[in-house]
This record gives structure tokens, sequence and C-alpha cells, in this order.
């Protein structure tokens, strides 16, 4: 596993990292149907610059437009910037399945497959539902 894989891994699995309104009751064990999950991806070098341009559009419009995608948080490794990981959580099975039928996902996805050199999705499991992904604006 590469190092911001294990790293998000490890802030996911330590710190429970879950998107909820501030505010909101912890969920009842069982209750909790967000879809967490880990993107890792390597692009190709050559099309580096394209695909972190249409990565950035497709997560700015999902924001935008798509209430149930709670986090995008996109990094890649400072020494192999071409790998990529993503942190998706969605509100519900539901929210997923919309936004990866949304017509900016699917833009991204066809103008991206001669980009990537592999993809691996990870489901995760949040060990402390509870904790906030605080927002950030530097």
């Amino acid at each position: 596993m590469n190092g911001i894989a294990a790293f998000l891994g490890a802030a996911l699995l330590c710190l429970g990292a879950a998107a909820q309104p501030a505010g909101a009751e912890a969920p009842q064990p069982g209750a909790d149907r967000r879809i967490v999950r880990l993107a890792r991806i390597e692009v190709h070098p050559q099309h580096l610059q394209e695909y972190r341009r249409l990565a950035a559009e497709v997560g700015r419009a999902s924001f935008r437009e798509e209430e149930g995608v709670l986090t995008l948080f996109s990094v890649a490794e400072k020494n192999h910037p071409e790998r990529i990981v993503i942190l998706e959580i969605y509100r519900d099975e539901a929210a997923y399945r919309r936004h990866v039928a949304s017509a900016h996902f699917q833009r991204y996805k066809q103008g991206t497959l001669h980009m990537v050199k592999s993809l691996e999705l990870v489901d995760c499991d949040p060990l402390v539902p509870e904790m906030l992904i605080k927002p950030f604006r530097p």
C-alpha cells in the first residue's frame, strides 16, 4: 500500500472520518447507511495534468449539484503525483447510484478511461461514525 493510501486508510479507520451535520445525534449501531470508499487511482504520467483538471471539474460539479455527495477529498502523493487517492462519502446507496449516473460523472469517467493505469475501490466502515470532517478554507 502506498503512503497516501496508508495514511487515508488509517485516518478513516482511526478517526472514523464521516461527514454529518454539526449537532446531529450519533447514529445507532447498524443505522448508518453512508457509503464510505477509498478510490485508489494510478494515472499514466503523460495524462496527469488533464486528469487532474477533469477530476477537479467532476468534484466541484458533484458538490454543487448533488446533495447526497458528502465528501470527495482527493490527494496525490508528493513523490508520485500519478498516485491519487479519493475519500468518497455518500449519504446512502441511492446517493451513490445518482452520482455515478450523473452526466458530469459520466463525462469524467468516459473522458479519463485512457488516462487511468489502475483503479481500486475499497469500501470502508468508519470506526467512530459520529466524528466530523470539519470544513476548511485556507
